[in-house]
């Protein structure tokens, strides 16, 4: 009889029984059975506890956490209550425009989002996050097996009209933006969009190109469009404005994209950029930076506390406009000698007097006209950074840098329900913002307090949970309605 030791044995309870397999004790729960023909009882296995470790104990398996969870609540139902009010009641013009423009799929939108939202939730899971919402006590048989989803997802993509129907909701004035993509990887061998190609990060992978126009006064995606990891030229950009119907916004990309036959392919499809150029590009004339003398500078602005000196040049039609920031030149000054110090291999004395005049300066190309002044120029590269830190929220908050869609319609299904949810987490920036609260709650936190407000269902009947009067004050600042 195999003796286990004391750190397994004070884990072992009434009706449980250890075993030792392959080197790892597990718990497993026991019951017994009389068997009259062979009068005498029969051992009967119940299922999996968990197992144990010297080092961490008892450590409770997925499935017996998932039965504990059903077994209580056949008693008592507690289903998440904060976030599906708020989605209801604060982003319920979300809900009517998928009504109007998705009626028989906007509850199974509906529901795949606050999968998504809440817990980043993979296309598996949106069935149990979902029932754990209080959503789900009004919108009752969507269909979220795994089946169903792909399905409803492939005819979702299909209506391609619907979705460029729906984001045109939400087009504003002339302050829209192009920006020049990101990649999504993709493994998948039945869709034509995954190419392997060059990666933004240099590397060479199976990839799907994504872009988008952004809207500078709504702070957000007005619309989206996937195309092949290898299509990364100007006719992209020309392709997604005739679709999107928007003809005034300005193509933002980055210092790799310039290249001579670049900006001539942008000026034959009349489209308006703004393109950074490398700092060492032959096209920017130093000389009135190189003079010390700020008379030879076309003037300044403020932007964000900071002095934004520029001056431009036309060269054959185009603007060239440099811009310098003493604030950034003192800071990558400092950066550049302290390397001279740590890293003389690389850094030395000889290259800074050579780019001393470099630093803490930007230059673009740009063919706007006059009317928009070297300081909105400056402002709209600048919201780049804005889409930056949005392509951060989709990819790293969201979970949405990698899709495991099969074909062409489902992840157009997809990336749709990805792109509805950035919506509603910039809804929740806007507000932070409002109220001076950004630098203290970022979006996730709010998220997750809305997630912890509970509904309780007891002998048929529901209760508000406890609510802490610190979530309380925070969300009637922010006008969030928890009803």
């Amino acid at each position: 009889m195999v003796k286990h030791p004391e750190w397994a044995l004070k884990h072992k309870k009434k009706g449980t029984e250890l075993r030792l397999i392959n080197g790892t004790y597990y718990l497993y729960s026991i019951t017994s059975k009389w068997i009259p023909e062979k009068n005498r009882s029969k051992k009967i296995t119940l299922g999996l506890l968990g197992k144990i470790t010297q080092e961490s104990g008892f450590v409770e398996s997925d499935k017996h956490k998932l039965k504990k969870a059903q077994d209580f609540s056949d008693n008592i139902s507690v289903k998440e209550y904060g976030l599906s009010s708020f989605i209801e009641i604060y982003l319920h013009e979300y809900i009517d425009l998928l009504k109007k423009y998705f009626p028989e799929y906007w509850k199974f939108i509906i529901a795949s989002a606050y999968a998504r939202f809440a817990f980043q939730s993979p296309l598996k899971n949106y069935q149990y996050h979902f029932s754990k919402s209080f959503l789900s006590e009004k919108y009752t048989q969507i269909g979220l097996s795994s089946s169903m989803i792909a399905k409803k997802m492939r005819e979702i993509g299909r209506n391609r009209q619907q979705i460029l129907s729906f984001f045109e909701e939400f087009k504003v004035g002339n302050d829209n933006i192009l920006f020049d993509g990101t990649d999504l990887f993709s493994n998948s061998k039945k869709m034509r969009f995954p190419i392997k190609s060059k990666t933004k990060k240099g590397t060479f992978d199976n990839i799907i190109n994504l872009m988008f126009v952004f809207s500078e006064k709504l702070k957000q995606p007005v619309y989206y469009r996937i195309m092949s990891g290898n299509i990364k030229d100007v006719s992209s950009f020309k392709l997604c404005l005739d679709e999107s119907g928007i003809s005034d916004a300005i193509v933002i990309a980055d210092k790799g994209f310039y290249s001579e036959s670049n900006i001539e392919k942008l000026d034959k499809e009349q489209l308006n950029y703004i393109i950074p150029l490398r700092r060492n590009s032959a096209l920017i004339d130093y000389s009135p930076i190189e003079s010390g003398n700020f008379k030879e500078f076309n003037g300044y602005f403020m932007y964000q506390k900071k002095i934004i000196w520029y001056y431009q040049k036309n060269q054959n039609g185009k603007r060239i406009i440099v811009y310098k920031n003493e604030v950034l030149k003192n800071e990558e000054i400092n950066d550049y000698l302290s390397r001279c110090e740590t890293l003389p291999e690389k850094y030395d004395t000889k290259t800074f007097y050579e780019k001393q005049y470099l630093f803490g300066t930007i230059a673009f190309i740009s063919n706007l006209d006059a009317n928009q002044t070297p300081e909105a120029i400056y402002i709209s590269y600048k919201s780049r950074n804005q889409i930056e830190v949005m392509i951060d929220v989709f990819k790293n908050i969201f979970n949405a840098d990698r899709t495991h869609m099969q074909d062409d319609d489902a992840i157009e299904g997809w990336m749709f329900i990805n792109f509805l949810i950035m919506h509603w987490y910039y809804k929740i920036i806007h507000q932070l913002k409002e109220q001076n609260l950004n630098n203290k709650y970022s979006p996730k936190d709010i998220i997750n307090f809305l997630i912890d407000i509970k509904k309780v269902k007891i002998n048929g009947k529901w209760y508000d949970d406890n609510i802490t009067k610190k979530n309380k004050a925070l969300f009637d600042k922010l006008n969030f309605p928890i009803t």
